[in-house]
């Protein structure tokens, strides 16, 4: 009888941590239909309430877009790939908006702000044509909580993965966003989500090699930095949405 109701909650603890590891994986979308617009070079949802620029950038069509579970259903292990990065970047229960795979971007719909964590910067105020950033080291002691004019970046990297995360947040009207960039270089996972298009696969290639910084450091800094600029200027078209549909 002690063997069997030790097999018992064995079999509990076991069922336990698997659905744990899975409830992870139970990702939240927003089920918005999307389309590229080639008269604004946005991506547009169906009602017209959310634009984003990818920046001064030519916009693969077709471009592969997972907005949903069926969507996401047609990529094995994408999944998992997409419930670690929002569990790195500490937004597991928001809304994804969209995955652009070949446009390394990532948009999600915050249900709440960020947890008070110390950004890597910030940036503000965003309504100035050049919003100023300033850098956060460890000795910076703040109450961590964003203000609607501010960008807080959170970045986060992975070597074992060969994963570099770059977290933006920011108002997009009155709405917080989290706009992450995926610097992925291949691995088993992205192998495994048999991606369709040539260029999608080749966003995930060897060069630059993200575990080597200062090897790569040019065009990796050029990346970096052009992400910045596309998300500042998401803001300012979140600003725009929010006064036309005053």
């Amino acid at each position: 009888m002690n063997k069997i109701k030790l097999l018992y909650l064995f079999f509990i603890a076991v069922t336990f941590l698997v659905t744990g590891c899975t409830s992870s994986r139970n990702l939240i979308f927003a089920d918005r239909e999307w389309h590229i617009s080639s008269h604004y070079g946005q991506i547009i949802d169906k009602d017209t309430t959310f634009r984003f620029t990818f920046g001064d950038v030519l916009i693969p069509d077709p471009l592969v877009i997972v907005s949903s579970k069926d969507s996401l259903a047609k990529y094995p292990g994408m999944d998992k790939f997409l419930g670690d990065i929002l569990t790195t970047a500490n937004i597991d229960n928001s809304e994804i908006l969209f995955y652009a795979p070949e446009m390394q971007s990532l948009f999600i719909k915050l249900n709440s702000e960020m947890p008070p964590l110390r950004p890597s910067s910030i940036s503000s105020p965003l309504s100035d044509d050049k919003p100023y950033t300033m850098w956060i080291y460890d000795g910076d002691i703040e109450r961590w909580n964003r203000k609607p004019e501010e960008m807080y970046t959170y970045t986060y990297f992975n070597k074992k993965k060969k994963q570099l995360l770059i977290v933006d947040c920011y108002n997009y009207g009155d709405t917080p966003i989290a706009q992450i960039t995926i610097f992925q270089n291949r691995n088993k996972v992205t192998d495994t989500m048999s991606l369709p298009v040539p260029g999608i696969r080749s966003s995930f290639n060897l060069r630059p090699d993200y575990r080597k910084y200062m090897e790569y450091i040019e065009p990796i800094s050029n990346r970096i930095e052009t992400r910045r600029a596309t998300a500042f200027g998401n803001y300012k078209i979140g600003r725009e949405q929010k006064l036309r549909y005053k």
